[in-house]
């Protein structure tokens, strides 16, 4: 019989977990973790000391893990760990405009994890090593409330619509200069398109949207963003959103179906922050 009992945050959305030991994960506790995180879209463990290999079995435990695009940013004896890092291999701290202080600030825009993949992700699980000392929350927006507050006249419209997803697209509208993606990356992240409304087990929906999602398929380009954006630009203004302010020793785990989330900015080339991210991948095509 597990243990875990789930207490609200402070926010529309999220619990903290307790009774929870990521060490020994049974059968029973993952069946709970896995209603909770459905239930609640995100969970929070705190004072989470883990290893690299910790990790990564903690996401096992959630099912199968994806390998990440950026084959730099992989964990060097865990390739599917990928490293949220502005801190080089020799310690020191990167410049605003390197191609990894550009990546993560790419992440400022709201989004959700593998979004460009035929099959995206489950959830994701995020590992806080080290904390700036001001900004570098990470919010979140509730997609499956962002859907109620759509007028009934425009979601119809938006129930018939597909968005093309495209990793290349997306990491093309970070904020400078990145190395190239090559073409064994090129081939293996195509486009793919996922409905704009999607569909959930239990038959409740949710937008499904973000920074990978370049336009709206068979619409204009330029038409379907200023439309993304006046969705974006509404979901501070409502109660959707939950901003977390990460403390080391952190263990997140969110709900990449329902969520949208972000980077909040902090001093990127003078302040560290090292963060371990897991990827537990989908396992249906979102419908």
């Amino acid at each position: 019989m597990t243990t875990i009992e789930f207490e609200p945050l402070a926010g529309p959305f999220g619990a903290r977990v307790l009774g929870a030991d990521p060490d020994a994960f049974t059968a029973d506790d993952v069946d709970a973790l896995r209603q909770g995180l459905f239930d609640h879209g995100l969970l929070l463990i705190r004072d989470q000391s883990i290893s690299a290999a910790q990790l990564v079995a903690i996401g096992h435990a959630f099912g199968d893990l994806e390998i990440l695009p950026e084959p730099d940013k992989r964990h060097p004896d865990h390739p599917e760990i990928f490293n949220l890092s502005n801190v080089r291999a020799d310690g020191g701290i990167v410049e605003f405009d390197e191609p990894q202080a550009v990546f993560l600030r790419g992440t400022e825009r709201w989004h959700t994890d593998s979004s460009f993949r035929e099959v995206p992700a489950l959830c994701t699980i995020l590992s806080a090593v080290e904390v700036p000392t001001r900004g570098g929350q990470t919010q979140f927006a509730d997609m499956r409330k962002a859907l109620s507050l759509v007028p009934a006249e425009q979601r119809a419209e938006m129930e018939a619509l597909t968005l093309v997803h495209s990793y290349e697209w997306s990491r093309s509208m970070n904020p400078g200069r990145m190395n190239p993606m090559s073409e064994d990356e090129r081939a293996k992240y195509p486009p793919v398109e996922h409905p704009w409304i999607r569909t959930h087990p239990d038959g409740s929906q949710s937008l499904y949207m973000g920074g990978h999602a370049s336009h709206i398929a068979g619409r204009d380009e330029a038409e379907s963003r200023q439309w993304f954006a006046e969705i974006e630009a509404q979901l501070s203004v409502h109660d959707v959103v939950y901003e977390h302010q990460w403390r080391a020793d952190d263990l997140l785990v969110w709900d990449n179906r329902t969520l949208l989330h972000r980077l909040l900015p902090y001093d990127i080339a003078n302040e560290r922050r090292v963060m371990r991210r897991v990827t537990v991948a989908g396992v249906d095509q979102p419908r």
